[in-house]
């Protein structure tokens, strides 16, 4: 009993960085010790019981087919994958609910917090590196520079991916626009939406029910000109907070951004390789898809939804097709990485350190709108939101720490009650 507990604490550690851009759940299963039976899990999983179990259910209920049903799922460990897989769903249901509201709120923390995640995580694969027999590491060092450049192209902040994107027409029942936004669900932030040039009859329904909070919205608008400054976080929870809870009138129309259904798919199964990958965040992938606040927004007005007593179809089509994406990317890389980190373990992990490093461009904290265009910046001044990301950094690179500690703990009394057996 007390080793199924550890097991779902590891899986809520999983889940908890699998939804934070920072740390990967693959990360934190080396950290935790159980990355190899993870890896080695998940790629027993096989279809091969579904034959017979099909032949038993329809003629007859054989005991030979269920035999085979039997035979079939021995090989899987299910007991682990469950246990551990109850542990990462609690953790995403719960950080569906809290993480938007704080990346809305304390971008320039949130994404310095981040920062000091990912570059802590850099020591796991290089301490793999150390532990492996390569003797000669150039190979290893090119891998780990075509990373650092792969992910410096991939995460510009200016990068779009609104060509996957397909605008819908939500209708307000008098809520405010962050439940419009979840509702639908959205791509974008309320702030985004509400400045998008279709919604121009949103903002002219709130002038007419709200005029004192939509001149609020648009002196606020003008005032930080939709970038992301070096601005402290009071003045960044005086810029969105008005967004998320203005009313919108019932019967108004918001146009919503929401990506296409079969983008929806392809983004989980690429996102979800970095729960094996180690270093390499799903949720920051989905960052860079363009996919993050869609997918919670998808969670968390699911969850919302039933616990209000209705049935949300459109919303879990879409955290369903998700998840048949990342079921399929899965078990299809799951075999993938276990044979480069087999063949090639050396090169493997040094490509994975470049491309953590090169990721680093796109979780920068500080950026303003430039041209119109997203861009990195050097905070002009050492106020105090530059000393609150340099803090919130080092606070990512302790957090780092701590569960590698934990880990080993963990660890010690896995090894002990093994010995006691």
């Amino acid at each position: 009993m007390v080793e199924r507990i550890l097991l779902f604490l590891k899986g809520v550690c999983m889940g908890s960085a699998d939804i934070i851009p920072g740390v990967s759940g693959g990360t934190m299963a080396l950290i935790l010790g159980i990355y190899k039976k993870l890896v080695d899990s998940i790629k027993s999983v096989n279809l091969r019981w579904v034959a017979p179990l099909w032949r038993w259910v329809t003629g007859g209920r054989d005991p030979e087919d269920w035999r085979e049903v039997q035979q079939a799922i021995e090989p899987m460990n299910l007991p682990f994958l469950t246990v551990l897989g109850l542990g990462i769903v609690c953790a995403l249901g719960v950080g569906s609910v809290v993480i938007p509201g704080l990346m809305e709120q304390y971008p320039v923390l949130m994404r310095a917090f981040f920062f000091g995640l990912i570059l802590a995580s850099t020591w796991v694969p290089l301490r793999m590196i150390r532990g492996t027999k390569e003797r000669f590491l150039g190979g290893a060092l090119v891998v780990a520079v075509l990373g650092l450049l792969a992910g410096w192209l991939v995460t510009n902040p200016s990068r779009s991916m609104n060509l996957t994107q397909t605008p819908t027409t939500v209708t307000s029942e008098g809520e405010n626009l962050e439940d419009v936004v979840r509702r639908a669900p959205s791509a974008e932030l309320a702030v985004s939406v509400y400045w998008r040039e279709a919604n121009e009859p949103l903002r002219e329904s709130i002038r007419a029910a709200s005029p004192d909070v939509a001149q609020r919205l648009a002196d606020l608008h003008e005032e930080f000109g939709g970038g992301e400054g070096a601005v402290d976080k009071e003045a960044l929870k005086k810029r969105s907070e008005p967004y998320r809870t203005v009313v919108v009138p019932a019967g108004t129309p918001v146009e919503v951004p929401r990506p296409a259904p079969w983008f929806v798919f392809v983004a989980g199964s690429v996102a979800i390789c970095a729960m094996i990958l180690p270093g390499i965040s799903g949720s920051y992938i989905l960052l860079i898809l363009g996919m993050y606040f869609f997918v919670l927004n998808a969670i968390k007005g699911s969850i919302q939804s039933l616990l209000g007593g209705s049935v949300p179809l459109e919303q879990l089509g879409f955290v369903g097709l998700f998840g048949v994406g990342a079921a399929v990317g899965l078990l299809s890389f799951a075999r993938f990485l276990s044979y480069l980190l087999a063949r090639y373990p050396a090169q493997t992990l040094a490509g994975l350190i470049g491309l953590m490093l090169g990721c680093l461009r796109g979780i920068w904290p500080f950026r303003a709108s430039v041209d119109g265009m997203t861009t990195n910046v050097w905070p002009t001044s050492f106020d105090s939101a530059v000393f609150g990301a340099l803090a919130a950094c080092l606070i990512g690179g302790m957090v780092v720490a701590a569960l590698t500690v934990f880990g080993r703990r963990m660890r010690a009394m896995d090894d002990a009650e093994a010995g006691g057996h």
